[in-house]
């Protein structure tokens, strides 16, 4: 469960810290104290997106800290994860938002925020206000459906997934090759020609860069001849009448001979001096075969001029590179090979597919055997729940059902049945609630307080199914009041008896039952606003904040209907048992 919140320069909130316990916990405040935020603390820290706008103004960065007690089940998590969280009993998670970028630690490393968002999806289920809305719209129940049996379908519908991925494949190769015969014709000529035309020009790789090369070197011929004509009259020839490097340094090993005729130790200047005349020689005669290499050659620069021209036309036609226009060339000769072939390869692409179809047709059928066996149960669960939220004679009806399609259907039985990426079942939410009323699709019937407390029945059956540690439910109580506000605040403290249970709300009759209660607060300081957090741990605080609830004052009857809301929780908690 979480166990500490620490907000800092995050909104309204400059450092707010809150220390969470089990059970069922409220939040309530004025609207727009900021009672939300604190929810969007909590998924910033198990890695939902979040935006630099939520730093505080002035502020160079917000700073959100939690703590979490994960328990001792780390499978699934990945290894990295798995030694981040060894041995510890509690889990300390930061994420540092900056105006550029975010930070996010698990016990003071760096992490990922895929990590942060494993330990999320593993403990807490977070039920905002924008939940509602998925119960509107119909491609969400197949989902909902599948949670209630995760064990069993979702192996299965990943098998199905993947056969239904290699039927669009197989769809879309046959469209290829189903194409009428003139389109066909033009598209072999078309490949053929292109083959032809990169088969002719005999590329080779880097083929380019020595043909840039070699340009460069021939529009350079005129100036290599006086260059290197230069170098060699300044080595052997001589400029202007003056002697040539090789006839001083001729010279100077004739002086240093007769020198060591006096003084031998000057024979190793001697030496290397005798040792550079050498090499001297080989530079000329170096020099001499460069010379004869440098012809002025304008056919040969047109040559080269006209091969580069060539490449850089197949290289904007087929991919830019020469490695490029290789893999296009393979390319276009599988495609071709498969046009001149189509009407073997149509054939065997008809038997992939009707195998892929049959194996999509076993795997749906199953799905849909699983999907009724779930929505059974669902029906049954939901409707009790209800029972419970004060909707004792509503009506809540799953159906399933296939969507028969002539052009792109699959045989079920004698009806093509549409197949979509998660089987073939489209699902249908029916809802009534009051007797003697036919039920009708969930989007026609239901108010905004039917939706929650229906929302609030599917979490409760989810949770029977795939148990989750802490619950977040923000604003659950839209459009509700009276007896249902009482029985939804009394199903949430059920909840918490086995759930941490956070809850925002404006209900003074769900605010009453909780078992720990925060007050979301904000002043105005120095021309600055404050956001506060603080804890009623008394029952007369309660009963003054469960007053201002009801009708915006603390004192008369609003006090005293206060006080007896909290009285009439605590009786029924004793009745119900103790809180685990």
């Amino acid at each position: 469960m979480l166990t500490y919140l620490r907000i800092q320069n995050f909104g309204i909130f400059q450092d707010v810290e809150l220390e969470l316990g089990p059970g069922l916990t409220v939040f309530t405040g004025e609207t727009g104290a900021g009672k939300s935020m604190i929810v969007d603390a909590v998924m910033a820290c198990l890695g939902s997106r979040t935006s630099s706008e939520v730093i505080r103004a002035g502020e160079e960065r917000a700073i959100l800290e939690l703590f979490v007690s994960p328990g001792s089940d780390f499978s699934g998590f990945d290894d990295e994860l798995r030694e981040i969280l060894a041995g510890e009993n509690e889990v300390a998670i930061q994420r540092d938002i900056l105006p550029e970028r975010s930070y996010m630690r698990i016990n003071g490393r760096i992490a990922t925020m895929s990590m942060a968002q494993m330990i999320g999806n593993r403990l807490v289920d977070i039920h905002g206000q924008q939940d509602h809305y998925a119960l509107m719209r119909s491609q969400n129940y197949v989902g909902m459906i599948d949670s209630m049996d995760r064990q069993s379908i979702e192996p299965l519908r990943a098998r199905y997934y993947s056969y239904f991925l290699r039927r669009q494949d197989l769809l879309e190769e046959k469209n290829k090759l189903s194409t009428d015969q003139s389109a066909r014709k033009r598209e072999i000529d078309l490949l053929s020609y292109q083959i032809e035309e990169i088969d002719k020009a005999a590329l080779s790789v880097g083929e380019d860069e020595r043909l840039r090369q070699e340009y460069k070197i021939l529009s350079s011929q005129k100036k290599l001849i006086d260059l290197s004509q230069d170098a060699y009259s300044r080595v052997y020839d001589g400029v202007s009448g003056n002697p040539s490097a090789y006839d001083l340094i001729t010279e100077a090993v004739e002086l240093l001979k007769e020198a060591g005729r006096i003084d031998p130790s000057v024979g190793q200047s001697k030496e290397t001096l005798e040792q550079v005349l050498y090499s001297l020689e080989v530079a000329v005669d170096c020099l001499r075969e460069y010379q004869k290499g440098l012809l002025l050659e304008p056919e040969r620069i047109q040559q080269v001029q006209e091969r580069l021209d060539l490449i850089e036309r197949l290289k904007v036609k087929y991919g830019g590179t020469i490695e490029k226009v290789f893999e296009y060339r393979a390319k276009s000769e599988a495609r071709l090979g498969h046009l001149l072939n189509a009407s073997e390869i149509l054939e065997k692409i008809e038997g992939e597919l009707a195998q892929v179809e049959n194996q999509m047709v076993i795997l749906g059928t199953e799905l849909s055997a699983l999907r009724r066996e779930a929505a059974s149960k669902m029906e049954e669960s939901i409707s009790s729940v209800l029972h419970d939220l004060g909707m004792p004679g509503a009506k809540f009806i799953v159906q399933i059902d296939h969507q028969y399609d002539p052009q792109n259907g699959i045989l079920i039985g004698e009806k093509p049945a549409r197949p979509f990426q998660d089987g073939f079942d489209r699902v249908s939410f029916l809802f009534s609630a009051n007797p003697g009323e036919p039920p009708l699709p969930l989007h026609k019937v239901a108010s905004g307080g039917e939706l929650s407390r229906l929302m609030l029945a599917i979490k409760s059956c989810a949770e029977e199914v795939e148990p989750v540690p802490t619950l977040i439910f923000d604003e659950i109580d839209a459009g509700v009041g009276g007896k249902a506000g009482q029985a939804i605040g009394e199903k949430l403290w059920q909840l918490g008896r086995n759930h941490q249970v956070l809850c925002v709300t404006h209900l003074a009759s769900i605010a009453a039952m909780a078992d720990s209660h925060f007050v979301v607060e904000k002043s105005e300081a120095g021309g600055r606003t404050y956001g506060r957090v603080v804890e009623l741990k008394d029952g007369e605080s309660r009963a003054r904040e469960i007053a201002r609830m009801l009708s915006g004052t603390e004192v008369g009857v609003s006090l005293a209907h206060g006080r007896e809301l909290i009285v009439a929780a605590h009786a029924y908690k004793s009745n119900s048992g103790t809180p685990k």
